[in-house]
């Protein structure tokens, strides 16, 4: 055997590094993107949550008692700190239409706007003797 056949060239190293770095700086690529989708799709899920969690609580509330909740509150506990803010507004003395926005205070995700109506309940007919 020549001495210049035995182990590896200076370029033969070069190349094989060369082509480590190209796959993985491909692989350090992929995983941010996913985990930015990742981000993307728990903090989506946590919106989600919180809209329902709003929707149920003034859903259940007594009409007389929707006034005392309009205003502006921030919530800063995880999986999602966000601000909302409650309008209400009386359509009639038995209607009033409640507007809620929650806006997440992490900039990536967009606002919720809900609007529901809520009437006072009149008299229930099976309660009578």
């Amino acid at each position: 055997m020549k001495q210049s056949e035995a182990g590896f060239s200076l370029v033969e190293l070069l190349v094989a590094i060369t082509l480590l770095s190209l796959v993985l700086v491909s692989v350090a690529q992929l995983n941010v993107a996913l985990a930015r989708r990742f981000y993307a799709l728990s903090g989506g899920a946590a919106r989600s949550a919180v809209v329902a969690q709003q929707v149920n609580q003034f859903t259940a509330m007594p009409f007389d008692s929707l006034k005392s909740k309009a205003g502006t509150i921030t919530v800063n506990k995880p999986p999602l700190p966000y601000t909302r803010k409650v309008t209400v507004d009386s359509l009639s003395p038995k209607l009033r239409r409640v507007t809620i926005v929650i806006t997440p205070l992490n900039s990536v995700f967009a606002p919720d706007t809900l609007v529901l109506q809520r009437s006072k309940p009149g008299n229930n007919p099976f309660k009578t003797p």
